[in-house]
């Protein structure tokens, strides 16, 4: 139980801090970076207790803040094509 809520403190942490930055450029990337990093910590949270390793130790702790930092990198590139294809066009006539 420790594993999931700790998955969720640190997706939540590290998601808010990538909205925070890249949320000044991106409007989209202010939800999707949280969303990313809390799927990608519990993502690793069931990767750690599927291999067996038995309570919560540095190595979930570390495989769950890498795969949360791929979140965020998920959603700022996510968002950053978003807002390409956004991108107004002049009309001709």
């Amino acid at each position: 139980m420790l594993n999931w809520v700790l998955a969720v403190v640190i997706g939540v942490v590290i998601g808010g801090v990538g909205a925070a930055v890249f949320g000044r450029r991106y409007a989209s990337a202010r939800w999707m970076a949280p969303l990313f990093a809390i799927v990608g910590t519990l993502i690793a949270a069931g990767l750690g207790s599927a291999l067996g390793h038995g309570g919560y130790g540095w190595k979930k702790a570390s495989l769950q803040v890498v795969l949360a930092l791929a979140g965020v990198a998920v959603a700022a590139v996510v968002a950053r094509r978003s807002a390409e294809v956004k991108q107004p066009v002049n009309p001709v006539g």
